[in-house]
């Protein structure tokens, strides 16, 4: 059946895009059809959602920029006048206490991480064996001396042989020997502190015996650090700068120290197996130098018996700053 004529006047729609309709009338005119409306919609959208500067905004940028720049320069500066390194460890002298004598601990007088001062007694040991030793020297000693002080009131006498008070002078002098000898090996029944410090690694209970070279105990003296700088960074540096410590065991707090030495050798020198480059093919490593640093004794002194060996530390030497008058008897063993 064949379309009337007013069915061909409506209004055809032809698809002329994938997401796009137009709506052809009569009159070959276009007009957008749905989805068109969208996107001019989109359009006006993206304008209104345009960035625009305001004062504040600007203000704002302004401040950031100046953060910025201001700490680029503070990190530079500090950069250029300071040598770090993580490389660092605190370390001290470790006195490791032992008997002389084989015996029994009878008395223990000290405590598990106790100060202790040069001298103290730290344990005693059963004595009666050795006083045993002790009085039985002291008589052979009395007998060879009576002995002696009455050939020597004859010497020169025809009744005695040069021989005879020769032999008599020689036992006296072997018993003066052997109660001296004796009378060591009682006093070594009582252990004392070699030096200042602070009593670790304690092994020994009362009751326990001993035996001649085992390890009692120990007695840390001192304290300071040794960080260990690549051989790029020594180039200005010197004794007696100024360093600023930082122990990752006590967070928040900055200790003052100076450079005390340098190590003659770096690490790779007093290696079990040190390198030998001269076989093989060569590839050039950088070597770190061992650096020993003292704490200002000021400055830990609030902290000492929280700084011990082994700690891991962070180091800065301070390149610009002037010298520090350091005394020499820090670098020693204390008293």
């Amino acid at each position: 059946m064949a379309d009337s004529p007013e069915q061909e006047k409506e209004e055809r729609v032809v698809i002329v895009a994938p997401h796009a309709q137009v709506i052809i009338n009569e009159k070959g005119d276009e007009k957008p059809g749905k989805e068109g409306d969208q996107k001019k919609e989109d359009g006006e959208d993206k304008e209104k959602k345009k960035f625009h500067w305001t004062p504040l905004k600007v203000i704002i940028a302004v401040v950031v920029a100046v953060v910025v720049i201001i700490v680029a320069v503070i990190y530079i500066s500090y950069a250029l006048s300071h040598e770090s390194t993580d490389d660092a460890y605190t370390q001290g002298y470790v006195h490791l206490i032992s008997s002389r004598v084989t015996s029994n601990v009878l008395e223990l007088d000290i405590v598990d991480n106790q100060f202790v001062r040069q001298g103290q007694v730290l344990m005693r040991l059963d004595p009666r064996d050795f006083q045993v030793q002790v009085d039985k020297a002291q008589a052979d000693y009395d007998k060879a001396k009576s002995d002696f002080d009455r050939v020597d009131a004859l010497k020169g006498d025809v009744a005695i042989s040069k021989q005879d008070y020769d032999q008599t002078k020689s036992n006296f002098e072997v018993a003066a020997a052997s109660l001296e000898d004796a009378r060591n090996q009682l006093s070594y029944c009582t252990i004392v502190a070699p030096t200042d410090g602070y009593v670790g690694n304690r092994t020994v209970n009362v009751g326990n015996r001993v035996t001649v070279g085992g390890a009692l105990m120990a007695v840390v003296q001192d304290i300071w650090v040794v960080a260990n700088y690549k051989e790029t960074q020594l180039g200005k540096m010197k004794k007696n700068q100024r360093v600023v410590v930082t122990v990752d065991a006590i967070p928040g707090k900055k200790f003052e120290g100076h450079i005390d030495s340098f190590a003659p050798g770096t690490g790779a020198v007093f290696a079990l197996l040190p390198p030998d480059n001269a076989t093989g093919n060569f590839t050039k490593i950088v070597q770190r130098v061992p650096v020993k640093i003292l704490f200002e004794p000021d400055s830990i002194k609030d902290f000492r018996d929280r700084l011990v060996p082994g700690l891991s530390v962070e180091t800065a030497v301070d390149l610009d700053a002037p010298l520090m008058q350091a005394d020499d008897s820090t670098s020693k063993p204390s008293r």
